[in-house]
């Protein structure tokens, strides 16, 4: 941009290249709306009028005809790899939802394919009309010593990674425990950052008191797992910053939304999707369904779009967004409705991107060699008996340390101890009503670890379920009541690289191919989207309650969210973040 130029067209010196005239212009700055032209030259916003003042010409004028100009949405925090997209088909979708910016962790292809997974979601989401912002992974894997992922990055990686095109920061700290004492790996990634001047973002569930003001003074910034009134209150009075979501597993907009209300709405508050299926996208919408969301709940509709541009663009740093004024880049967003954040078209950098709910143009994809690697490497041929459950007595009953799902929460499950019956040294889980076995098999090719536990109020009444999108490690988890319906899904899912499946009797009922990586499709939206309804459709008949049973499997193994998990290296008490028996004496 020469600003120079910029100038002598806010001047009325030089023409402007592009006018949006007459339209209601709202004003994130002041919760202002009145009529006004937006005047744009090289991208970035020359000249808005104010009411009473001429009308701008340009070398092109687009008719407002009245619509709501708002500023493009930015969502603070997303893991485009959970909508199963290429980050082009992700833009695709969600551009005609008037999100113009996006912050991505690629954590989840970081846990796969390390630095290669990485750089290539920097190079994939390079020259899109979707601006898309990439943080350094910090966690990968996770928790270190409990998992094993395919690639172990410390200070030397994250350094490496803030040198490429994009990068801006760290993204979610979720060894929340290692920040807080001071473990030498975090430390020294958090250092890493601190001197490159990047963001850093957090992830600290439940952390109050000391503790969080500990986390806070390490760095971190923000929070997006926030999902109780309490927890919302004592993170905003920290200066914390909230990223309040609504993904397509956690909704918590009615939470934090009702907490934000009732102050005198700070400014360290945003949103976020984390993670929003393909379905969803296309269905309910991007940030736009966000802000519907925060609008039922009582938020004016001109304060929850500042949240998602001006407030989002200052917590993140990008002085240059979050706002249509002079020197803003013109990422502009036309409403037929406010209220219901109707979108008509989109602009960013001042073109016209998306209108009536479509790109306007498609962009160019080159096609990655990574893209074709099978990635599924689980070791030697598995057998029925990889899939039964040894006890530590040959007979009678063995007490046991169960995964229990909490009442109405498909995300967070407890420990729990039951004496199972064991005959032949086996334990006998299905003699007893609504109990599965569950393993998680080590597939990157590192360990050849397995490990085995047993979950209560999982669901599945009959077959099996495997993925190999199972959060964040990612190794093939399965879940089922039978070992030969568990060794068919696990062989299905190695040799098409990856996704999610379910099998009963001997019979494959739905098998969503991911082969990129295990995590991604190369399907565009409109073609995965029915695959997606149909896997979840096959799970509710199978057993899983719910309207979203499709991650229910690729959070068992996420060591990071309360309170008991498992992974390959077995049960995992997550608020010790140590290692716990399955038998106990």
């Amino acid at each position: 941009m020469n600003r120079s130029e910029l100038i002598a067209a806010a001047l009325g010196r030089r023409p402007l290249d592009l006018v949006i005239r007459d339209v209601q212009l709202v004003n994130v700055y002041t919760g202002e709306i009145y009529p006004a032209d937006i005047g744009i030259s090289q991208g970035y916003i020359a000249h808005v009028t104010a009411p009473g003042e001429e009308h701008l010409e340009g070398e092109n004028v687009v008719a407002g005809n009245g619509r709501y100009a708002v500023p493009g949405f930015i969502d603070t925090h997303v893991h485009i790899e959970s909508s199963m997209l290429t980050s082009a088909n992700f833009a695709r979708a969600v551009l005609p939802h008037g999100t113009t910016t996006v912050l991505t962790d690629p954590h989840e292809i970081g846990n796969v394919l390390g630095l290669r997974g990485v750089k290539y979601m920097v190079d994939s989401s390079a020259g899109l009309p979707l601006r898309i912002l990439i943080l350094a992974p910090s966690c990968v894997p996770s928790v270190p010593g409990i998992e094993t992922a395919g690639a172990d990055f410390t200070a030397a990686e994250i350094s490496t990674m803030l040198k490429w095109d994009r990068v801006v920061g760290l993204a979610e700290v979720m060894d929340y425990l290692g920040v807080i004492h001071q473990t030498p790996r975090m430390n020294g990634i958090l250092d890493a950052v601190r001197q490159s001047g990047g963001i850093i973002q957090g992830h600290s569930p439940f952390l109050r008191g000391r503790q969080l003001s500990a986390y806070l003074c390490a760095g971190p910034h923000s929070d997006h797992e926030v999902a109780t009134p309490e927890d919302t209150l004592a993170k905003l009075r920290a200066g914390m910053t909230v990223d309040a979501k609504e993904s397509s597993i956690a909704k918590n907009i009615k939470e934090t939304v009702g907490v934000y209300r009732g102050l005198t709405l700070p400014p360290n508050f945003t949103f976020c999707t984390d993670d929003r299926e393909a379905d969803d996208l296309l269905h309910e919408g991007h940030l736009d369904f966000v802000l519907r969301r925060a609008i039922a709940e009582g938020l004016s509709p001109v304060a929850a779009i500042r949240i998602a541009t001006l407030q989002a663009a200052a917590q993140l740093g990008l002085k240059e967004l979050g706002a249509i004024a002079p020197g803003k880049v013109a990422d502009i967003v036309l409403l037929d409705d406010l209220e219901q954040v109707k979108v008509s078209a989109v602009f960013t950098g001042g073109k016209l991107v998306a209108q009536a709910g479509r790109l306007v143009e498609e962009p160019a994809v080159p096609c990655f060699p990574l893209e074709r690697e099978n990635t599924v490497h689980l070791g030697r041929e598995l057998t029925e008996a990889d899939f039964v459950l040894r006890a530590p007595v040959k007979g009678g009953t063995v007490k046991t340390r169960l995964l229990a799902y909490e009442p109405g929460n498909f995300v967070r499950t407890e420990f729990e101890v039951r004496e199972l019956p064991v005959v032949d040294g086996v334990v006998e889980y299905g003699r007893v009503p609504g109990l599965n076995l569950v393993a998680v098999l080590e597939r990157h090719g590192r360990s050849g670890n397995r490990a085995y536990g047993v979950l209560s109020g999982f669901g599945l009444t009959r077959g099996a379920i495997a993925s190999t999108v199972s959060h964040d490690c990612h190794n093939l988890t399965v879940v089922g009541t039978s070992a030969a319906d568990m060794l068919l899904a696990v062989r299905e899912l190695a040799a098409c690289g990856g996704g999610l499946i379910c099998v009963r009797d001997g019979q494959v009922l739905a098998k969503l191919e991911l082969p990129i990586a295990g995590l991604l499709s190369p399907l565009t939206a409109e073609e995965l989207a029915p695959k997606i309804q149909h896997m979840k459709r096959t799970l509710n008949q199978l057993g899983l309650a719910g309207v979203n049973p499709l991650l229910r499997v690729a959070t068992l193994a996420l060591p990071v969210v309360p309170r008991a998990k498992i992974t390959d290296k077995g049960l995992v008490d997550v608020e010790t973040q140590q290692l716990v028996p399955l038998f106990l004496a």
